[in-house]
């Protein structure tokens, strides 16, 4: 044996363990690289080194690195790809499962969200984030009566996160069932009082209900706890019109255009306001503005906030 170190400087067992910490080395590397890159926003390069890194050892941390990476760069299904390699290396993490199921619902496949989220029940029957998905994907395949069964499950496990009363409230009142509704927005918003999208959800509940001086009530909190709101300054105006105060609406329009001047929808409606009142160059002045910024911004596409989908995909 000393005539072979000699002639060759190490032994074959030596030279298997510096190549080992060679390759360890180089994993490190790669691996510490991208997650500095990642701390600066250079989230292509830290990509580039997770894949790097991932090429000499497929590690779950850093598997878990490059979803990330992923998610910021926008490239869900790659993400995807990135969880179901981790799950392959740890199935008893059922976080893993949870992070996938969350972005299957992004990109709507709502059946391999729910397999992934019974799966984890399986393991964890207390998970209530589960439930909460298996709920969204539900609302997703239009199924709202076992999308609410899910919801209720997962308040039975934990009855204090706004978001599945908020949910739920909203699938209540597609099926009509307004006072059921009613309670779990006043639910979401006695746990989240500083949430605008209960208060949208409450007036929709209110008006559904035809109590107008309550949903008004509840559009003008929003508009108070963030002004620039502009579904809720619509919603306000609208009613406002409805109770034939024409000149309240257009006061209430000039606010909002003061706040956002260039508030397409807000001109159009204040025209329409001022028609009613008789104002007739006012109003065509205001449709005309209200036609231009529409056309730039291409506002006259955007739609009704949809309660059901507000807290879908939330990060849990």
């Amino acid at each position: 044996m000393g005539i072979f170190k000699s002639l060759f400087g190490q032994t074959s067992e030596q030279a298997g363990e510096n190549k080992d910490k060679e390759k360890q080395r180089n994993f490190d590397i790669f691996k510490y690289d991208g997650l500095k890159a990642m701390k600066i926003g250079k989230i292509g390069y830290a990509v580039r080194c997770f894949n790097e890194a991932l090429a000499i050892e497929e590690e779950f941390e850093t598997l878990n690195y490059l979803a990330l990476a992923y998610i910021q760069q926008g490239d869900v299904s790659e993400a995807i790809e990135a969880y179901s390699r981790m799950t392959l290396l740890d199935s008893e993490e059922t976080d893993t499962f949870l992070n996938r199921a969350q972005l299957y619902l992004q990109e709507n496949q709502a059946e391999a969200a729910i397999a992934d989220c019974e799966y984890i029940l399986t393991k964890k029957s207390t998970d209530y984030r589960a439930h909460f998905l298996i709920g969204q994907a539900y609302k997703m395949l239009n199924r709202p009566e076992a999308a609410i069964d899910s919801l209720s499950k997962a308040i039975e496990i934990k009855n204090d996160m706004a978001d599945i009363f908020l949910l739920r409230s909203g699938l209540l009142t597609e099926l009509k069932q307004y006072d059921q509704a009613l309670q779990d927005v006043n639910t979401a918003i006695r746990l989240a009082p500083e949430e605008e999208n209960a208060y949208m959800q409450r007036g929709a509940i209110y008006e559904a209900l035809k109590d107008t001086p309550s949903a008004l009530q509840d559009y003008t909190t929003v508009v108070e706890l963030n002004p620039f709101h502009e579904q809720a300054y619509l919603e306000t105006g609208r009613l406002l019109l409805e109770q034939h105060l024409i000149e309240e609406a257009i006061l209430h329009f000039d606010e909002a255009i003061e706040n956002k001047p260039d508030f397409g929808r807000a001109y159009t409606a204040r025209g329409k306001a001022k028609e009613l009142k008789g104002d007739t160059v006012g109003a065509l002045d205001d449709l005309k503005r209200g036609a231009e910024l529409t056309e730039e911004t291409d506002e006259t596409s955007q739609q009704p906030v949809n309660f059901n989908e507000m807290y879908a995909n939330r990060p849990l």
